[in-house]
């Protein structure tokens, strides 16, 4: 999860009660439902609704495992604005357990836990210990587990694989999951943005910035040994949209205004594909077979298109919530507003889009 885009609050470190929650569950597939959205069937069907929060919530899906799928987001106002963490259990589709903890950065999921960094500062709001933290958190009922203590601030999490990998400002450190000893310190020399694995788990790759460049660079994931780095021809937040053989990129064009979203092939990150034309605040994301295109502003439409040549599939309505789709089990999965409430989804893509 990119660092650019989070709307950063702050929050007690209690187990909040889930009856606390303005969420829930909407059974029908209608497309006439104000849950559907507009002009999307060329790329998916609904197949279950789940009501999360009238606006303000601004919800992102921030990790998916254990049949769950975790979203944060302002979801309990009446105690102020905070960040809240949901898991929405994907069998029974209920949420199964609601927690809150301070100054969210970064959250991922992957060997046994869920890893929630605390680096960035929200309104001049310290972070603890200076945003050093990072937590581990037991998935099931989100209590936290351990507390890490890094070097420096905590920007980024990601798992590898079996390896647990941190973004500090001008490193990465793999961490040992069960002690939170450090393992590899890789100094980078940018500042990291957003992070991802990539090609089945062997490569991390790191997007990240130095004055008015920005990079993405590809890791050997156990080691930390560098592969490769490209500069990119704009500016950009993230996310990256990993694959299986690359990594796609939507960079901004502040002359004219414009995004495009273009795809370096495997380990080497060599440029290849390459698409123009998207409105700003464009986001990418990896779905079975293809790319998710979404503007996150809300204006510009959602395109599924080719993840290896780029070539646009189906094209639908604007979706209009940042970290907008996942997919999990051969699943796809979408965050939606309408009429100032916001719905998690999960869709059956179209022929085109699968």
């Amino acid at each position: 999860m990119s660092v650019r885009r989070i709307t950063w609050r702050v929050a007690v470190l209690t187990v909040a009660a889930i009856t606390a929650f303005t969420l829930s569950p909407v059974s029908s597939s209608n497309a006439s439902t104000p849950a559907t959205p507009p002009n999307s069937t060329s790329l998916f069907s609904v197949s279950r609704i789940l009501k999360l929060d009238t606006y303000g919530s601004d919800p992102s899906i921030v990790a998916t495992g254990s049949d769950s799928m975790f979203i944060i987001g302002t979801f309990d106002r009446s105690k102020g604005a905070v960040n809240d963490l949901i898991r929405v259990d994907l069998k029974t589709w209920r949420i199964a357990a609601a927690a809150r903890f301070p100054n969210e950065t970064s959250v991922a999921f992957g060997d046994g836990a869920l890893w929630w960094a605390t680096g960035q500062n929200a309104f001049d709001i310290p972070a603890p210990d200076n945003g050093r933290v990072l937590f581990k958190i037991d998935p099931t009922n989100l209590h936290r587990e351990s507390t890490y203590v890094l070097p420096n601030r905590t920007l980024l999490v990601t798992v590898v694989g079996s390896s647990l990998w941190v973004a500090t400002p001008m490193m990465l450190i793999r961490l040992d999951p069960g002690s939170g000893r450090v393992l590899v310190k890789v100094v980078v020399g940018f500042t990291p943005t957003d992070m991802s694995p990539s090609g089945h788990g062997k490569y991390l790759d790191v997007l990240g910035s130095s004055g008015s460049k920005q990079f993405v660079t590809a890791y050997d994931a156990t080691s930390g040994r560098r592969i490769a780095k490209r500069l990119l021809p704009g500016a950009t937040g993230g996310p990256l949209a990993t694959t299986a053989r690359g990594v796609w990129v939507a960079t901004d064009n502040l002359n004219n205004k414009t995004a495009s979203a273009r795809y370096y092939e495997g380990a080497r990150l060599v440029p290849s594909a390459a698409r123009g034309g998207y409105p700003f605040d464009t986001s990418l994301y990896p779905g079975v077979g293809v790319i998710w295109l979404v503007d996150s502003g809300g204006q510009g439409s959602t395109d599924c298109f080719d993840m290896s040549t780029g070539h646009v599939r189906a094209w639908g309505g604007p979706l209009g919530v940042w970290g907008s789709v996942t997919t999990y089990a051969s699943r796809t999965y979408v965050l939606f507003e309408r009429d100032l409430t916001d719905y998690f989804l999960r869709v059956t893509p179209s022929k085109s889009c699968n």
